[in-house]
């Protein structure tokens, strides 16, 4: 992401923001009934860091995050939450 705010979902439906931090990502949940899903999980009110491989689900539309350098394989459980 070349952006240090990038929206993804639907207006009216579902609007999520993934912000550029100095070390990480972070998904916050903008506008919507339904909260944005990471890893199956509802996120609530406040910013969640993402990590490479997770799942993000926000108005029926299922994503990965994904990291560029980053390999699942220098975490314990390959990625993910």
């Amino acid at each position: 992401m070349q952006k240090v705010v990038t929206t993804i979902g639907q207006p009216g439906v579902a609007i999520a923001a993934i912000t550029k931090q100095p070390q990480d990502f972070v998904l916050t949940h903008i506008e919507g009934r339904d909260s944005p899903l990471l890893n199956g999980v509802s996120i609530g009110p406040a910013p969640i860091p993402l990590k490479h491989g997770d799942r993000l689900e926000l108005a029926g539309t299922q994503m990965q995050f994904e990291q560029s350098g980053i390999s699942g394989a220098d975490t314990e459980d390959g990625g993910g939450r």
